[in-house]
């Protein structure tokens, strides 16, 4: 989970300085290329979470969290699939499925409680469809804390729509109530009221909204199409055929809201890797109705299936995963005071040996760095250092990440950038074709260098740097 962004530092990062200071930044405080520009905070009580967790027990405690988090998502996920198909072998089948395909989105970032409360939100759409009691204040109260929580709020207002065109195909066919329809409209109106109860107001809807640009997509490999041939995405192509399959198969039974919104998601996961987990928290209880209805049918498998019924008490398998996490937190908690951690950022992706070093040799004005390394600089060094760009590109815009990319590429105008930005230092991967340019530029020297990370200054300014360590070595 350390080993693939470092997201988690910037996170972190901001959640101790609002602990800190007891206020939620609206502006940006981590770059020196948008100072003071618009940031909405719209994860600002997920980094508290998990900063308070890092306080706790360090990254182990946010290791710890996450996984606590990703495994309430399976467990509410069993029970709701064990609930609409009451077949323990059926749901076990699914939710495996969608474990394996929502885990290529493990990261220890507040995406992970969007997981969660889609799993919640989804469950309770569905009982209002199906008349189920339901209280409509459970909606807004959802969204007033999933707006603050995580940018994915907005799909909780498009799983709304798919079950309000649901409700306008069923309205026509005469199989839905006004009612229900008056519900749906109270539930989109309240808790539209809710999403903007915000550090920011309604920014944070611009915020989620903003990230359009074709460029900046296609560089982040979450945004990318996914490549249905990588053996890891084989969880989501297996139940996207067996959604397809037995949509088909139970097509005069099926729902109209499920259709929209298991399309919905569908489509939008195969136009962007990051929604795979989304459509395999809406697919799994969905899916395993329609297989158990069919399954149901075969006489054979009903006597099979009962055999297992047993198994699906929770509360005769509560003992084990309570111990558990019981043993993990006592783990973590005695290598904490032992001032051990068994999870680190790993020192061959991120430059933590070169931040060790920046630690004992600060290095003075604007400095250019690795995207990805952003937020573990931030983590590391922030707030006496501020970074060039970090991960949440979509906040940088297009024309910052287009110059970014220039100057790490060394193309065109490479050299007038630096100039622009006024760079007087760098840290970069030492393979990067910067890194190999700057080497055999007579300006810039090298200050610091290992195998991931290589640090430079300009040649002008670390002649400085060494005349004021020399006479205060005097």
């Amino acid at each position: 989970m350390l080993s693939i962004d470092s997201d988690l530092g910037r996170h972190l990062a901001l959640g101790s300085y609002i602990l800190e200071h007891h206020a939620i930044p609206t502006n940006d405080l981590f770059s020196h290329t948008l100072t003071g520009e618009s940031r909405p905070p719209y994860e600002w009580l997920s980094q508290v979470i998990f900063d308070i967790a890092n306080r706790s027990l360090g990254l182990d405690g946010v290791i710890l969290l996450t996984a606590f988090i990703l495994s309430a998502v399976i467990l509410l996920l069993y029970q709701h699939t064990f609930n609409r198909s009451q077949s323990v072998l059926i749901s076990l089948l699914v939710v495996l499925l969608a474990t394996g395909a929502t885990s290529i989105h493990w990261l220890p970032r507040p995406h992970i409680i969007t997981f969660l409360l889609l799993v919640i939100w989804v469950h309770n759409l569905e009982k209002l469809r199906t008349g189920k009691p339901i209280k409509i204040y459970v909606f807004p109260l959802i969204m007033l804390f999933w707006a603050n929580l995580h940018g994915g709020f907005i799909f909780g207002f498009l799983a709304l729509a798919a079950y309000v065109a649901g409700w306008a195909w069923d309205r026509v066919r005469k199989q839905a109530t006004n009612e229900t329809g008056k519900n749906y409209l109270l539930i989109g109106l309240t808790s539209l009221a809710a999403s903007i109860i915000t550090p920011d107001l309604w920014h944070n809807w611009e915020a989620v909204l903003n990230n359009r640009s074709a460029f900046i997509l296609n560089r982040t490999v979450e945004t990318m199409p996914p490549n249905l041939l990588d053996p890891s995405n084989a969880p989501f192509v297996i139940l996207l055929a067996l959604t397809v399959f037995f949509s088909l198969a139970n097509w005069r039974s099926i729902s109209a809201a499920h259709v929209f919104l298991l399309g919905g998601l569908g489509g939008m996961a195969l136009l962007m890797t990051r929604n795979i987990p989304l459509f395999a928290i809406a697919c799994a209880p969905i899916l395993t109705e329609w297989i158990a209805a069919k399954a149901k049918q075969l006489p054979a498998w009903k006597r099979f299936d009962e055999r297992f019924i047993n198994l699906a008490a929770p509360s005769r398998w509560f003992l084990l995963p309570a111990m558990t996490i019981v043993l993990a937190i006592g783990f973590f908690a005695y290598n904490h005071t032992q001032d051990k951690q068994v999870y680190n950022f790993n020192p061959q992706v991120f430059p933590v040996r070169a931040a060790d070093w920046l630690e004992e040799n600060p290095v003075e004005g604007n400095m250019f760095n690795e995207f990805n390394w952003g937020g573990y600089l931030l983590y590391r060094l922030w707030p006496r250092e501020l970074v060039f760009v970090d991960s949440q590109s979509d906040f940088y815009g297009e024309p910052l990440m287009r110059d970014y990319e220039t100057m790490m590429l060394v193309q065109n105008d490479w050299e007038s950038l630096l100039e622009k930005y006024q760079i007087n230092w760098a840290i970069i991967p030492t393979d990067s074709p910067l890194a190999v340019q700057l080497k055999q530029e007579s300006d810039w020297i090298p200050l610091y260098e290992d195998p991931t990370a290589v640090i430079f200054q300009r040649k002008q300014l670390a002649f400085i740097r060494n005349e004021r360590k020399s006479f205060m070595g005097r």
